[in-house]
């Protein structure tokens, strides 16, 4: 089957499902998600070889949406920081940075966070984030995951169960 055919055949069986799916997560830049992960199933090699075609455009179109989550936070951070920087004297930019081994240990503690939650499962990460990073209610992040309220309460209490218990961090 040609790739065009194929693709094709794709998208009239999976794209109604699929775009819902990424609407729950990106809202709307949901259908950039959708034509990116299409797009990265034709930069496969074989993308015919791919035994579940179906999972691997949802799996490309979740992280996708995790990755337009983490440019926003970014973008939104360093905003606030170049907004904060223009309204402030040069002395008391001086005086509120951090001592250099200060910052050095909160990167540290940020990296075991970040491996932690890497030990998660994606749905269960992104709950946390959601919640202890965004501070969402359980009914956005329901709302958003496409799941309920009491299977967000569960994620959250699963992800800081995992936190609590690892060395170094709260066990």
């Amino acid at each position: 089957m040609t790739s065009n055919g194929f693709l094709d055949k794709l998208f009239r069986r999976h794209n109604k499902e699929l775009l819902f799916f990424a609407t729950q997560r990106a809202g709307n830049a949901a259908e950039d998600l959708v034509q990116e992960a299409y797009i990265r199933l034709l930069q496969h090699p074989d993308p015919e070889s791919i035994k579940n075609v179906r999972a691997f455009l949802f799996r490309t179109t979740s992280n996708l949406s995790i990755d337009l989550h983490r440019r926003q936070m970014l973008e939104a951070r360093y905003q606030a920081d170049s907004t904060a920087d223009i309204d402030m004297e040069p002395a008391a930019i001086a005086v509120t940075s951090p001592a250099p081994e200060t910052h050095i240990s909160h990167q540290l503690e940020l990296d075991l966070l970040r491996d932690m939650l890497q030990e998660l499962p994606e749905l269960t990460r992104y709950a946390f984030v959601l919640n202890r990073i965004e501070g969402l209610s359980h009914a956005e992040i329901a709302k958003r995951l496409g799941m309920s309220v009491r299977n967000s309460e569960r994620h959250l209490a699963i992800a800081l169960r995992h936190l609590l218990k690892h060395p170094g961090f709260g066990g």
